[in-house]
């Protein structure tokens, strides 16, 4: 049933636009462009490496105070001034002429990202009646996914060329954010109370809450286990026999697969009204694909590789669902939540990838994705934990209580 002053639809179409223009499109452009910068720029690899993640650190070190700031004055002005900001930080790459200039410009969009990706969850759970929330959040992730996918895909062979190079196109995907961000302050509103008081202790503060900490180990390894998988990817195909024209279209399936999955996973969470069953199975079917995909040769290999992104796609929405579920915690305290499972990602987001790169360099792209494996399989120890908070679970105890009184 739709409340009064809920506005189910537009809201998701917002947190949709938000994700796919400012993740997928926004901060997905630089990797696909990435030779075409190096040469124009004169950057090696090790310099585009860390320019590529300056962005993660913008990201962690914006969290913890982006999900304060959210909990304090609303997503819906902390948002709107983010994506302003981070439209700016994208077009502003096209006046870069060196790697300070880009370094600093990705470092400021993942500022942006660190106060607009806690906003979004908290805005939904404002709208969106509770036995749907989890598929509202799923589609905005599909978005982000769906715009990766399309972003890999068409940078350097559509997009670029079409509006004449890739300075041109930064500036572009800096508009469709702006256009996004008016949008995003015209039409969300902000339904909860803000906790005038939120501070980022209070995003620290909840790391001891053993229930939230659990969800953040299994960001840590989903969301680093994804990046590092994203960087590993193109190397391993290649060391597998794909030309390098098979390569991106392989990636790009692999992501729209996983972007199936953050609508699908969710859809059928709901539908049960749990969230521990997706999760272990979720996290089972990704780390055994995986390790199939280590040791299977050719295209059966690869079909493995596409149940991975299921079963991976399938956890990652529900991530962000928790915390607006958890007992002490729920939407008056969700984007503090939010920021501090941001800050623990980022963290997995450099230390996974450093982990894989090395494994890979000593024992082969084999051994690293059997690594890769391993760390999604991990994933069912902390889940195993999680206390049930789906609608259903919440009803059940709801009989009891009536029960026992």
């Amino acid at each position: 049933m739709v409340q009064a002053g809920m506005r189910p639809r537009s809201t998701v179409l917002l947190a949709a636009l938000a994700q796919g223009i400012g993740g997928g499109l926004g901060w997905s452009l630089l990797p696909p462009l990435m030779p075409q910068i190096a040469k124009e720029l004169s950057l090696g690899t090790g310099v585009l490496g860390l320019i590529w993640g300056l962005a993660p650190a913008g990201i962690a070190l914006a969290s913890p105070l982006g999900g304060a700031a959210v909990d304090r004055f609303g997503p819906r002005r902390v948002a709107g001034l983010a994506l302003i900001a981070g439209a700016i930080a994208c077009a502003a790459r096209a006046l870069a002429h060196g790697p300070v200039g880009l370094g600093l410009s990705m470092f400021a969009f993942g500022l942006h990202i660190g106060f607009t990706a806690p906003a979004i969850p908290k805005l939904l759970a404002g709208h969106v009646a509770p036995q749907h929330l989890a598929r509202a959040n799923g589609f905005a992730l599909l978005c982000y996914t769906l715009g990766t996918a399309l972003t890999v895909l068409t940078a350097r062979t559509v997009l670029a060329p079409a509006v004449g190079g890739w300075r041109p196109l930064m500036v572009v995907a800096g508009v469709a954010m702006g256009l996004v961000a008016l949008l995003w302050l015209a039409l969300s509103r902000d339904r909860q109370l803000a906790s005038k008081h939120a501070t980022i202790g209070d995003v620290l503060e909840l790391a001891r809450d053993p229930q939230l900490v659990r969800v953040g180990m299994m960001q840590f390894l989903i969301f680093g286990g994804y990046l590092a998988l994203l960087g590993t990817l193109p190397h391993a195909l290649l060391a597998r026999g794909f030309g390098l024209t098979q390569v991106g279209p392989a990636i790009a399936l692999w992501l729209v697969a996983a972007a199936i999955a953050n609508f699908g996973g969710p859809a059928i969470s709901d539908r049960l009204g749990r969230r521990r069953p997706i999760l272990l199975v979720g996290g089972l079917v990704a780390g055994l694909a995986l390790l199939a995909f280590a040791f299977v040769p050719g295209q059966l290999g690869t079909a493995f590789l596409m149940l991975a992104a299921l079963g991976g796609g399938c956890v990652s929405p529900l991530l962000f669902q928790l915390p607006l579920e958890l007992p002490g915690i729920g939407p008056a305290r969700a984007g503090a939540a939010l920021g501090f499972l941001m800050l623990v990602g980022q963290a997995g987001g450099f230390l996974l990838p450093t982990l894989t790169g090395a494994v890979a360099q000593h024992a082969g792209f084999t051994a690293a994705l059997a690594t890769l494996a391993l760390l999604h399989l991990l994933v069912v120890i902390p889940a195993s934990g999680m206390r049930e908070t789906g609608p259903a679970a919440v009803e059940d105890r709801s009989i009891r209580g009536l029960e026992a009184a």
